[in-house]
């Protein structure tokens, strides 16, 4: 078998998380349940999925959107009976994030013509080439053929992208390991002494067993007494190691940045505000361009190519995510882009509204400025105006010849 063909063809295990004597020893577990447990990765996870899925998918046909489409339908509205577009779109991701893919089945009627996505639960996928015609097979024992399914890939060698919590499992065992670290610092079980007793006096090997075995007996785990009696002279010291000695902020610090570079998301998205940016305009045009241009390029393409004909894409139909919601800044810094454009005659009002996801015809009177007058109209605007300027000073001279 040859290097591609074994990539191309491999069966990937996402789920049940393969345990070592390790992970059971240390009680950290590497799965997709226990990687949400780590605050930063959930907050970054949870960032990407509902920031996408809160853009608008719309169908476009020569950029004209196809509002009456049932395509524009099923990916801006209402996926499935059970699922609104964000909640697919999100769980998607989400699944996407963890597992490495997500797929969705689309359904057709009788006519062919598609009238449900429709999420695929699965925990193992399969590539399989069969009559130069590419299926995946899922551990339920169905194979479906490709072009009947949504796909949304993680990067990858092949036909599947790769599952990222196997790929960093090490990683997140280590902030797995710094989170139960962190707790033992506060409940004090983060160190092998848990105290000390001193004594003025020597004491026999009778009596130190004695004093070991109440100890043991009776004050040890969390079900222990309360209260300990000490004999005449005895003296009870605690041992606790703190925060600062554990150095537990820098480490907390560095999962951020770790976690941050294993989800290819700017700091701030998961709480690490130690870059400074000019202006929110600014923070959220770096996380655009960095992680959700990419992912939301790959959604279109995938939408497009699987729920369209070519006859279709050569027509001019396609699929866009609205994203000005992610790049807007501030509603006076909008106002000013907009005015701007307009007055370049680079865009209409119907399509600012557009843009702020606005309804394009709206009721009542609109007004704008009165020595605004149509592009189309400008020419004669100004010959006619030049045309008047000269007759007015042509008469002006009159007068004054006279």
């Amino acid at each position: 078998m040859g290097y591609f063909e074994s990539i191309f063809n491999r069966r990937v295990a996402i789920t049940p998380a393969i345990l070592s004597i390790e992970d059971i020893n240390n009680n950290s577990v590497v799965d997709a349940n226990t990687a949400l447990t780590i605050s930063t990765f959930y907050q970054g996870v949870n960032s990407i999925a509902n920031t996408i899925a809160s853009l608008p998918f719309k169908v476009y046909k020569d950029k004209e959107v196809q509002k009456k489409s049932n395509i524009h339908f099923l990916i801006k509205e209402k996926s499935n009976s059970y699922q609104t577009a964000y909640e697919f779109f999100n769980t998607m991701l989400l699944i996407m994030h963890l597992k490495g893919n997500a797929f969705a089945r689309i359904v057709r009627d009788g006519k062919g013509d598609i009238e449900s996505l429709v999420i695929v639960n699965f925990s193992f996928v399969e590539p399989i080439i069969f009559n130069d015609k590419l299926f995946f097979k899922f551990d339920d024992g169905d194979s479906i053929a490709n072009e009947d399914l949504i796909h949304f890939k993680n990067i990858g060698t092949g036909f599947l992208g790769i599952d990222p919590i196997s790929n960093f499992r090490r990683n997140i065992e280590i902030n797995l390991n710094a989170a139960n670290y962190t707790n033992g610092v506060y409940t004090g079980e983060a160190s092998s002494i848990k105290g000390s007793i001193t004594y003025d006096k020597p004491l026999n090997d009778r009596q130190r067993d004695r004093l070991r075995n109440e100890l043991s007996n009776n004050f040890s785990g969390r079900n222990g007494k309360k209260v300990i009696f000490l004999e005449d002279g005895m003296k009870l010291e605690n041992i606790n190691l703190s925060p600062e000695q554990t150095q537990f902020l820098e480490s907390r610090q560095f999962e951020k940045g770790e976690i941050a570079s294993m989800l290819n998301v700017p700091p701030f998205v998961v709480g690490d505000y130690s870059t400074s940016y000019s202006n929110v305009e600014i923070q959220n045009l770096h996380y655009y361009k960095q992680t959700l241009l990419p992912i939301i390029t790959k959604i279109e393409a995938e939408l497009k190519h699987k729920l369209f004909t070519k006859q279709e894409i050569l027509d001019g139909f396609y699929v866009k995510a609205n994203v000005e919601a992610v790049l807007r800044g501030d509603s006076q810094s909008r106002a000013e882009y907009y005015k701007e454009l307009f007055y370049l005659n680079a865009i209409t009002p119907q399509e600012i509204r557009e843009k702020e996801d606005l309804p394009v015809e709206y009721n009542g009177q609109g007004y704008i400025h009165s020595n605004l007058i149509p592009s189309e109209l400008s020419k004669d605007f100004w010959t006619g105006k030049i045309t008047k300027d000269e007759a007015k000073t042509n008469l002006d001279n009159s007068k004054a010849e006279e």
